[in-house]
């Protein structure tokens, strides 16, 4: 899925901003929100992997803007699509990675279908 991230540049055109020290100064003062400056860099200079809706939120809120200045979501190409239904064989694939199967543990307590039936005491 091809992801447009142009934060540093719409905030360099748009809003003189081109320090992360300054980005997180105005979240602050205009979202009330506190990022450290650590997270307010990664933002700036690259693509993140994930994203909070609150984080999301609080840039528009301080920024006066929408999602959709600095942030585009594009589909597939015809042919990344085909790559990846080639890649699963046809078959869907799961989004976030394959679900692991826990691991067997052995319990403390022994498994009552391992013995016969004693009849009740009584």
């Amino acid at each position: 899925m091809p992801i447009v991230w142009n934060l540093k540049k719409w905030l360099a055109i748009e809003r003189d901003i081109y320090r992360p020290s300054e980005l997180q100064a105005l979240l602050a003062s205009k979202a009330g929100v506190q990022l450290s400056l650590q997270a307010v860099s990664a933002l700036i200079n690259g693509k993140p992997s994930a994203l909070r809706i609150q984080t999301i939120q609080a840039l528009c809120n301080a920024l006066d803007c929408k999602v959709s200045d600095f942030f585009d979501v594009l589909p597939d190409s015809p042919k990344e699509l085909t790559k990846q239904s080639f890649a699963s064989n046809h078959k869907p694939s799961r989004l976030y990675g394959d679900k692991k199967q826990p691991e067997k543990q052995e319990s403390i307590f022994p498994d009552p279908h391992q013995f016969p039936n004693q009849g009740t005491n009584g």
